[in-house]
């Protein structure tokens, strides 16, 4: 017989403490070591740091998750060996990702891996569509499907979040704050621990993510695919609790509630994938159009990026809630509005500050002697590869240039 036997509320407040504790322990030792053996990531095309920074904070978030999680959850919730096997799984994938970079069909095997496990040992998985389009119960194969399909979609939406300071970390608190006081409320003590210990370790993690400090860390893709991974099992469970009406507190439109609530990751990567789509660029290409770029290429600093981006993903999950008795598809739509509508103004600012629609990029080839090649933006002097002064001090910025002989012009639009 053991010593103690935790309730409800003291296996929430372990879980937490333990997790905070861990991870506030490890994270500057980690710190230390990658600086030492430069496992960092390096200034470089679509990055917005300048500096080398520790990339292996996710380690500190899986060892302090993982301390809380296991510390508090004996005989609260079933599956945690097939659920912690998984976890394993993208943890290792995503530390060996971070040192010595991995193809990225390596990491989605992983990803169903893990999810494998989870659905067809663990049993979590979606078996139902709340009566969307009339559905509920799904066949068994396609509960499997959908699943599987939507835990890799989220946890690689998770990540591409992951671009500024105490982005993904303040994202991954709000969504686990939220499923954890929602099954708390529902006595589901064991998810309301694994909640906890996700929160306690990405509070302790913001602190060193937002510092600027020689103790300043990057979750990197060890810390997004276990955060995804976690997030994910966390709303299928939500899912199925209000399928089941096994609790009082019972949502008519828990789907969509649950995308308010992941609302961020989601529309971000719908949005980016459709606009790569519709320029013809393929949409596994990096680029700097995700919604925290934007904020930053209108003014925001990264705090200020992280602040709106967060009160955004609040307000959400405060109409998703409010809204539930609408109807799944009805509060998707209103959700999907008020992403549009958020993002307008971003956009309006943006096109102001880099001139969109007018401001044209020059690019001139330069032919004598053996050939020069020189890019005109703005005001450019071009000079041939004698040491010749071809063109000086002209303004290319919404003027049409003066034909100049030996020189071939193509215009470009900059957006």
């Amino acid at each position: 017989m053991p010593l103690f036997t935790l309730n409800g509320w003291q296996a929430v407040l372990l879980a937490l403490a333990g997790a905070m504790i861990v991870t506030w322990y490890a994270l500057p030792g980690i710190v230390k070591i990658a600086s030492i053996r430069h496992l960092t990531d390096m200034p470089g095309r679509n990055k917005i740091h300048f500096r080398e920074i520790p990339t292996l904070g996710g380690t500190g978030i899986f060892c302090g998750f993982t301390f809380g999680f296991l510390l508090s959850v004996t005989g609260l919730m079933d599956g945690v060996c097939y659920f912690t096997t998984a976890l394993i799984i993208l943890f290792f994938t995503g530390m060996k990702d971070d040192l010595i970079t991995i193809r990225p069909y390596k990491k989605i095997v992983a990803q169903v891996l893990a999810a494998i496990i989870i659905t067809s040992l663990a049993g979590v998985r979606f078996t139902s569509l709340h009566g969307f389009l009339g559905i509920t119960v799904i066949p068994v194969w396609l509960s499997y499907l959908i699943t599987i399909f939507l835990i890799v979609i989220i946890i690689n939406a998770y990540n591409l979040i992951d671009g500024i300071d105490g982005l993904a970390g303040s994202v991954g608190i709000i969504a686990s704050a939220t499923f954890g006081i929602w099954s708390y409320l529902s006595g589901d003590y064991g998810y309301a621990a694994m909640a906890a210990a996700l929160t306690g370790s990405l509070i302790v993690f913001l602190v060193f993510n937002m510092s600027k400090g020689r103790n300043k860390i990057f979750m990197g893709d060890t810390g997004s695919m276990v955060v995804g991974f976690i997030i994910t099992v966390m709303s299928i469970r939500f899912n199925e609790i209000n399928a089941a009406a096994s609790s009082s507190h019972v949502l008519h439109s828990a789907p969509a509630v649950s995308m308010a609530v992941l609302i961020i990751p989601l529309f971000d990567t719908l949005r980016v994938i459709t606009i790569r789509l519709v320029r013809g660029q393929s949409p596994l290409r990096g680029d700097q159009r995700h919604v925290h770029h934007m904020l930053l290429r209108a003014g925001c600093s990264h705090r200020r990026a992280t602040l709106y981006i967060s009160l955004t993903n609040i307000f959400m999950i405060a109409v998703g809630f409010l809204l539930d008795h609408i109807g799944i598809l009805r509060l998707s739509i209103v959700l999907l509005v008020l992403c549009i509508v958020f993002m307008v103004p971003v956009y309006l600012v943006v096109a102001g500050k880099e001139n969109w629609g007018w401001k044209k990029r020059y690019v001139k080839y330069f032919e004598a002697g053996e050939g020069a090649l020189a890019e005109v933006r703005g005001i450019t002097t071009v000079k041939a590869r004698t040491g010749r002064e071809a063109v000086t001090s002209m303004d290319m910025t919404g003027i049409q240039p003066p034909a100049i002989k030996g020189l071939k012009t193509r215009e470009k639009e900059v957006h």
